[in-house]
C-alpha cells in the first residue's frame, strides 16, 4: 500500500514538473524610474562635456544679466546725480543733453528754464518755452507737472508778446480731459482776460464758458475758487448784471405850468 501512494505521488511531481516546463516564463518589468535613469545615465556618459559646457553658459547669461543690471543702475544713479548737481545754465544744459532720456532730465529742464527766465537774455524767454514744452510732452513726469508746464509755457507766450496765440494755447489746455481741474479754470481765466483785452468778446465768453461757476461754490478747492472768482468778476464786465425791476414809485403832481406873462406888466399907480 506505501509502495502505491509513493508511486502516486511521484507520478504527481513528474506531471507539475512537466506542465512547469511547458508554461512559459513571466516577463519580469522594471520600474520606469529605474529604466530613465539609466537612459539618462547613457547619455551622460555619451554627452557629458555638451552637458557641462550647457551648464557653464547658462551661468555665465545669468552673471552677465545680473552684471548688466548692476551697470544699468550704477548708470541711471550716476546720471541722476549729474543732472542734479548742475547748477549754472551751462551745466543744465550739458547734463540734458547727455541724458535726455532720463526722468530726472524733467526737473533738470525745469530748473534750466527757471534759469532762463531770472537771466531774461535775448532769446531766453524762447529757449525757457522749449524747455517747458519738452516737459510738457514727456512721457516720464506725472500729469500735472506735464500740463503745469504747458501752461508756463502759454504765459511766456503771452510776454513775448504773442498774446492771441497765448490765448488760444490757453484755451486749448482749458479744454483738455486730462488738464487738472485746478489748472483748467486757470487755462480758462487767461484765455478769456486775453481775448477780452483783444477786444475778441466772442471767444472771451466762449473761454468763459468752461468755468464751472457752481462747482467753485460748492465743493471746490481754494485754488479753483480764487481762478472762478477773478473769471465771474471778468463775466461781469463782459456781461454787466441790469438791476432788478424795482416797484414804481408813486407818482409826483404834476406841477402846474406857469402862465403866459402878460406882454407888459400893469404898473402900479402912484400914490
Amino acid at each position: 500500500m506505501a509502495n502505491k501512494n509513493k508511486k502516486k505521488i511521484e507520478s504527481f511531481e513528474q506531471l507539475a514538473a512537466a506542465q512547469q516546463h511547458k508554461r512559459p516564463a513571466a516577463p519580469q518589468e522594471e520600474p520606469a524610474i529605474s529604466t530613465m535613469l539609466d537612459e539618462f545615465e547613457m547619455w551622460m556618459a555619451v554627452n557629458w562635456k555638451k552637458a557641462i559646457i550647457g551648464v557653464c553658459a547658462f551661468a555665465v547669461l545669468v552673471s552677465v544679466i545680473i552684471i548688466i543690471q548692476g551697470a544699468i543702475q550704477r548708470a541711471e544713479l550716476a546720471a541722476r546725480s549729474e543732472l542734479a548737481n548742475a547748477g549754472s545754465i551751462a551745466e543744465l544744459e550739458a547734463a540734458i543733453a547727455k541724458h535726455p532720456g532720463n526722468k530726472a532730465a524733467d526737473f533738470a529742464r525745469l530748473r534750466l528754464a527757471g534759469e532762463l527766465i531770472a537771466a531774461n537774455q535775448p532769446g531766453d524767454m524762447e529757449k525757457a518755452r522749449e524747455q517747458l514744452l519738452a516737459v510738457a510732452s514727456s512721457s516720464k513726469s506725472e500729469t500735472f507737472i506735464k500740463m503745469r508746464s504747458a501752461l508756463d509755457a502759454a504765459y511766456l507766450l503771452e510776454q513775448l508778446g504773442k498774446k492771441e496765440d497765448a490765448a488760444t494755447e490757453f484755451e486749448r489746455i482749458a479744454g483738455l480731459a486730462q488738464t487738472p481741474r485746478d489748472l483748467g479754470v486757470e487755462a480758462a481765466y487767461s484765455a478769456a482776460r486775453i481775448f477780452s483785452g483783444l477786444d475778441q468778446m466772442m471767444k472771451a465768453d466762449a473761454a468763459l464758458k468752461k468755468i464751472n461757476f457752481t462747482a467753485a461754490a460748492a465743493d471746490s478747492s481754494a485754488v479753483y475758487g480764487y481762478w472762478a472768482s477773478l473769471a465771474r468778476q471778468l463775466d461781469e464786465q463782459i456781461h454787466p448784471k441790469t438791476a432788478s425791476a424795482a416797484a414804481p414809485a408813486e407818482a409826483k403832481p404834476a406841477e402846474a405850468k406857469p402862465a403866459d406873462a402878460p406882454a407888459a406888466a400893469a404898473e402900479t399907480p402912484a400914490a
